[in-house]
């Protein structure tokens, strides 16, 4: 029952920004995902870097783990977020994200990550963002931490992520047949027939 539902602070029920890599580690690659490389929880692209051979952003310092939220502090509006479900070897991410952990003793992270992903929170973000005194519009840590939930129990949580996750992974499934089906198939013709306002396949 939502009734029993407690206000929670989200800096009560996880941490930001757990894990730094150094330098002194000396990895020999890296696998770097930028802020402008994940939109609504869809990557892009996944930069492999050498070290030594390629340039090193300045930014790849974020280390993650699997069920981490990311969080774009930059221009909250342009939905730069998602939730880590799988690490590559040598994993780190811009410091333009705040990473988020839950403490799963109390918190399901997709639960949490759904919650940050809900219009109302982005637009409060955004609005937070845009009082801030950098260039662009622009959030802190500390502006995530002091948000406040209506938090069920653990289980409910768990059965809420579940299946919002469940939905998400099947609209992505189904756009990825769609954008198969979209594509022209060789010695078909799918032009429109403008007299009849149809579509005709016409063998080539």
């Amino acid at each position: 029952m939502i009734q029993k539902w407690k206000p929670t602070r989200l800096g009560d029920i996880c941490k930001t920004n757990q894990q730094t890599y150094s330098v002194a580690e000396k990895w020999p690659f890296v696998n770097y995902l930028d802020t402008g490389n994940i939109t609504e929880n869809r990557v892009s692209e996944i930069k492999h870097i050498v070290i030594g051979q390629d340039t090193f952003p300045s930014r790849a310092r974020r280390k993650v783990a699997v069920d981490d939220i990311l969080y774009s502090t930059v221009r909250p509006n342009q939905r730069h977020y998602g939730i880590v479900k799988e690490v590559l070897p040598n994993m780190l991410v811009s410091t333009g994200f705040t990473v988020i952990t839950a403490n799963k003793a109390v918190a399901d992270s997709d639960f949490l990550y759904y919650y940050l992903s809900q219009d109302d929170i982005v637009r409060s973000l955004h609005a937070i963002g845009e009082q801030s005194v950098s260039a662009y519009p622009s959030i802190k840590p500390s502006d995530i931490e002091v948000l406040e939930l209506l938090l069920p129990s653990l289980e409910e949580q768990r059965e809420i992520g579940y299946t919002l996750r469940a939905l998400d992974d099947k609209i992505t499934n189904n756009t990825k047949i769609n954008n198969h089906l979209a594509l022209p198939r060789p010695g078909i013709d799918n032009s429109p027939d403008i007299r009849r306002g149809k579509r005709l396949s016409r063998v080539a």
